[in-house]
């Protein structure tokens, strides 16, 4: 009877070996969709997203769509995916079997992916990787590159200038391929080229070239001072004129009342007699008066 270890060493080694069988691969020249060899264990790479409904098990069938959790051969961690989208992204590198297949034989075999060898070459072809380079030996920028999942993805090349900003950008469709950017008149400054795959973007390797000679300072750009609006300035509020008093209106004198005259009574009463008595004789004196002239 084998004994547990000696199996799962049996199994592991197996897992090598077909790792090793399936490294010669053709130019990738977009990232794949799903594993062109599904056979188990079908290999797959740390940060990769994929569909691997169709990875057939080591025990019967195929893995279908059904989310599945798979377990370290051997004992170890555990993941979980959706096979129709699986992320390896943060996966642990290692043999995995379904947990819901028959047996404990290695379904996935899951790869760090590695960017092994960068170089960089100027015009003349001559090796500039970490040098310094004048700008006249830099206007075309040679990158070639070496990676152990050319099975799976292709390699996006880009270059940044002494600012930050992209200058140039490529990219590499087999391991050990190279590709040539146009890169003008460079001014003096670092330049980095990131290489980094287009869906195993766990794969990925930076190198820098210097241009040299003296980096022009930027004129910083004055801002100019903003003119201040002008405070508008109050409109007094004009003073009313003062109100006209009108003058007093005269308050008219009272027209005194006349006195009432005495009324004569008329009548026979009893003085009646005595004042025509007294009219005749004043009319009679009168008379004398007048006839002594």
């Amino acid at each position: 009877m084998t004994r547990p270890t000696a199996r799962v060493a049996v199994v592991l080694l197996a897992v090598v070996v077909a790792t090793a069988v399936a490294l010669p691969a053709a130019a990738v020249t977009e990232p794949r969709d799903e594993p062109s060899d599904t056979r188990p264990p079908a290999k797959v790479y740390v940060s990769e997203t994929l569909d691997v409904s169709s990875v057939q098990l080591s025990g019967e069938g195929t893995l279908g769509t059904d989310r599945t959790t798979f377990v370290a051969v051997g004992g170890g961690d555990s993941f979980t995916v959706d096979p129709t989208s699986a992320d390896f992204d943060g996966i642990q590198p290692g043999a995995y079997y379904a947990e819901r297949d028959r047996d404990i034989r290695a379904d996935l075999w899951v790869v760090r992916p590695r960017v092994t060898q960068l170089e960089l070459r100027n015009s003349r072809q001559t090796r500039v990787t970490g040098q310094r380079v004048s700008p006249d030996r830099l206007q075309r920028l040679s990158v070639e590159a070496q990676y152990n999942f050319a099975d799976a993805d292709r390699l996006d090349v880009s270059v940044a200038g002494p600012t930050g900003e992209t200058v140039a950008s490529s990219r590499i469709t087999e391991s050990g391929g190279r590709t040539t950017l146009d890169m003008g008149d460079p001014e003096p400054g670092v330049y980095t080229v990131t290489v980094t795959g287009s869906n195993v973007e766990a794969g990925t390797r930076v190198a820098t070239v210097r241009v040299t000679g003296t980096a022009a300072t930027p004129t910083p750009t004055q801002t100019p001072t903003a003119t201040a609006e002008p405070t508008a300035t109050a409109t007094p509020t004009a003073t009313p004129s003062p109100t006209a008093t009108a003058e007093p209106t005269a308050t008219a004198t009272p027209t005194a009342t006349p006195e009432p005259s005495a009324a004569t009574t008329g009548g026979n009463g009893p003085g009646f007699g005595v004042v025509t008595a007294l009219v005749a004789t004043l009319v009679l004196a009168a008379v004398a008066v007048t006839r002594r002239r």
